[in-house]
């Protein structure tokens, strides 16, 4: 018994010791995601960042963050030029790998994804929005229906901020977007007019999760950190403006005119 028990901490110790000593790639889309996530900023990259750099402090693992077009990250996981990717879910379908080859860490957040329209058209019927703005590479599974029988026309663009511009332009009957990217871009924009999310709308909650095909000890280490430190993830969500998506959702709803989608 003491045999094994002294090869298992060798082992563990051998693990902790290479998991410390490497350098890991974390990739993200290159679109601005702030206060989630931007790797291309020099600065603040965001709340994911500033969670594994806390790891990071603890346990001696280093981080290198890049950005890249949203359909290249699977792909250069594939070939070994990305160790991580974020965010990422096994319910995320992609073209390039089956998601039952990934391991996916805990969230590191939940937030909130739904239908922004001008304050104005608060409370319209879902009928009224013909053409929603969205970034090239999402998916809105929740408007598919409707974009399938050729009742909404998705409209891809670059980024979030020309998707709001094409809804400020009326180019767009609303735009599909991430609630505290939306709040957060808005309020540093001083030539739009009021943007709200109508929950009568299609609206969603969604886990932000790293994906990993050859590091599974590592996701699984992230994973225990951030269960064992809920404090520093509460301090983390409230420097950063994220709350509780639910909450945030009924909150909304409470305050939402009657009314059903049709």
């Amino acid at each position: 018994m003491r045999l094994a028990c002294s090869l298992i901490s060798v082992l563990v110790a051998v693990f902790s010791l290479r998991l410390h000593a490497e350098t890991y790639v974390v990739a993200s889309q290159n679109i601005p995601y702030y206060p989630h996530y931007e790797f291309n900023s020099e600065l603040d990259k965001g709340y994911a960042w500033a969670l594994l750099e806390a790891y990071s402090k603890h346990t001696g693992v280093t981080f290198e963050y890049v950005a890249m077009p949203v359909l290249r990250l699977q792909v250069e996981m594939e070939k070994g030029n990305v160790d991580l990717v974020y965010p990422d879910h096994p319910t995320w379908t992609n073209p390039v790998n089956d998601n039952k080859s990934k391991h996916y860490s805990i969230p590191l957040t939940d937030s909130l994804v739904g239908t922004f329209v001008k304050e104005s058209r608060y409370g319209q019927e879902i009928s009224r929005i013909r053409k929603l703005a969205i970034v090239l590479g999402f998916s809105p599974l929740y408007w598919q229906e409707r974009i399938e029988s050729g009742k909404t026309k998705l409209i891809s663009v670059a980024d979030n901020k020309a998707a709001l511009y094409l809804a400020q332009l009326d180019r767009a009957d609303a735009f599909d977007m991430d609630y505290y990217v939306a709040e957060y871009l808005l309020s540093t924009l001083t030539d739009v007019d009021r943007f709200v999310l109508d929950p009568n709308l299609p609206v969603t909650t969604v886990e932000f999760c790293l994906s990993t095909l050859n590091n599974p000890e590592l996701v699984a280490d992230i994973s225990e950190f951030i269960t064992q430190h809920p404090e520093l993830i509460s301090e983390l969500k409230v420097k950063y403006g994220l709350d509780d998506p639910y909450k945030r959702l009924n909150e909304l709803r409470s305050n939402a005119p009657d009314g059903h989608m049709n």
